[in-house]
């Protein structure tokens, strides 16, 4: 209970008089259990005779047959938010306003130490807290280590929809922080403070620290820290670690601020963080005007005539001169495109590159992906691209799908499979099966590692810019999919209406 203690005590972080708490919790027809809590901690008194109130169901929302998420929310008073916080740890029970007490399921619960979670938005977890958007939050989280939800989550598609079906009743999404599913997390926010940063110089080298603390502590600041550390290109070009000087205004001396600049205030005691953010401030603002309409560029297209306005820039920009940190800036790109070439996120061939580097590239990937399995699409597939491909994965009996899409005669067809049936090879460990799409034909080529739903271990999919008979070859790209999922979805649906359209498969 010390982090606990130490987070709730007031004035440390917070001022808390009451606790909000949310659960989403799986309803089957004879049991309950836990989706995800939250125990939000506020300043808000409750009534100590009606603290508790139940908004019901958010619309029962249905997942399958079997399964409902049922979603609930009430308010408890500090020594009752303590007495569930306990009970979990001791217990690995959970005591619900609705329902009663539950026990969570195979104890599967790990608590985790304290954690600051800052309001920056890259965070995921910003996702499924509330309102973590002034000077950020600690936490305390139970986290379920075994999660008994693939039922939920296997379809992607209908967990999306499920989870922008929660979002309309509640600010979070359970998509984007799948993670968290079955944990129980405690939100402390930082309320003693709110804190505002702003260049204090136009020499650009320190920043001014406005800090509004509670009216409860008027007068009794804690002893802090003010930290600013600057980075551009991974250089420290300006840093700071000052005492606060109890000032509601504090400038402080950074020697540049004209990057990426992370700041922090620390509680010297307790050692707690009050705030932290990171960011660029604004340093100039570029204008562009433009003088539209007085010529106009006409076309017939389809037997239609089309007039698109023309504009001529009088104006270009308030910034004559490029400045240090844009020239550094602009060539940052070129350590970045060497480093996606290095990991093959990114890889250009041409044809004075020799013709086997293309292949043992794919190779490559395969042996460092494909523990999951590994999935081919190319309208052009043949027997020799997947002797090339798959058969190099060197993971026992995982899945190997090969997708082509051009037709096949009879001819053609009788020699494909004999060329598999022929091959000189034990087959040992090998899984896979080669089926062509006669309809919707695919014009993109990839390369997938489907990930694992229930490690929730995410796809990897690439675009192959060519297919593979001349892979390697001519000029085109190797690139890593930003959105692997949505390509591994299409396969899946036109993968399984093929299935009357096998050439090969071993073992039968």
């Amino acid at each position: 209970m010390d982090e606990y203690d130490l987070l709730v005590k007031k004035g440390n972080i917070g001022i808390y008089n009451s606790c909000e708490v949310t659960e989403l919790v799986i309803m089957e027809s004879d049991k309950i259990y836990n989706l995800y809590t939250i125990c939000v901690f506020q300043e808000k008194n409750v009534n100590p005779e009606k603290h508790k109130y139940n908004r019901g169901f958010c619309n029962k929302i249905k997942i399958d047959d079997k399964h409902y998420i049922g979603i609930f929310q009430y308010e408890l008073k500090l020594t009752e938010i303590k007495e569930n916080f306990k009970k979990l740890i001791k217990e690995y029970k959970w005591i619900s306003n609705r329902e009663g007490e539950y026990s969570i399921k195979d104890k599967d619960l790990r608590r985790l130490n304290k954690q600051f979670i800052p309001t920056i938005e890259e965070n995921r977890l910003n996702h499924i807290l509330k309102n973590n958007f002034y000077s950020g939050s600690y936490i305390l989280e139970f986290f379920d280590e075994k999660k008994h939800f693939e039922f939920l989550t296997k379809d992607e598609e209908q967990f999306e929809k499920i989870s922008k079906k929660i979002n309309k009743h509640l600010p979070i999404n359970l998509f984007k922080v799948r993670d968290r599913l079955g944990n129980f997390i405690f939100q402390f926010p930082v309320n003693i403070v709110n804190i505002k940063t702003k260049v204090a110089s136009d020499s650009w080298d320190s920043l001014n620290f406005n800090l509004h603390w509670h009216p409860l502590i008027k007068d009794k600041y804690p002893d802090c820290i003010l930290e600013v550390d600057s980075l551009l290109d991974n250089n420290h070009i300006g840093n700071a670690f000052e005492e606060y000087s109890k000032n509601d205004s504090q400038v402080v001396l950074t020697g540049n601020v004209d990057s990426l600049v992370n700041v922090k205030i620390w509680r010297k005691n307790p050692k707690l963080i009050l705030y932290y953010d990171s960011s660029y401030y604004t340093k100039s603002i570029g204008v562009s005007i433009s003088i539209g309409g007085l010529n106009v560029r006409y076309f017939m297209n389809d037997d239609e005539k089309v007039f698109i306005n023309l504009y001529s820039k009088d104006f270009e920009s308030s910034v004559e001169n490029q400045k240090y940190y844009q020239y550094i800036e602009n060539s940052m790109g070129i350590k970045e495109k060497e480093l996606l070439e290095k990991t093959l996120s990114f890889k250009q061939y041409t044809p004075f590159k020799d013709k086997l580097e293309g292949i043992g590239d794919l190779r490559r990937l395969i042996r460092e992906n494909g523990n999951n399995g590994v999935y081919l699409w190319d309208p052009f597939l043949s027997f020799k691209d997947i002797v090339n491909t798959l058969f190099y994965c060197p993971y026992e009996s995982v899945a190997l799908k090969a997708l082509g899409s051009k037709k096949l005669n009879k001819d053609e067809l009788n020699n494909q499979k004999n060329l598999f049936s022929n091959l000189n090879s034990n087959f040992k460990g090998l899984n896979l099966e080669f089926r062509i799409q006669e309809s919707k034909k695919a014009h993109d080529r990839f390369l997938i590692f489907p990930g694992n739903s229930k490690k929730y271990e995410q796809p990897k999919v690439y675009s192959l810019g060519t297919s593979l008979n001349s892979f390697g070859r001519n000029y085109h790209i190797l690139q890593e999919v930003l959105h692997p999922q949505a390509v591994v979805i299409v396969f899946d649906k036109i993968w399984e209406e093929s299935k009357e359209n096998s050439i090969w498969k071993y073992p039968e």
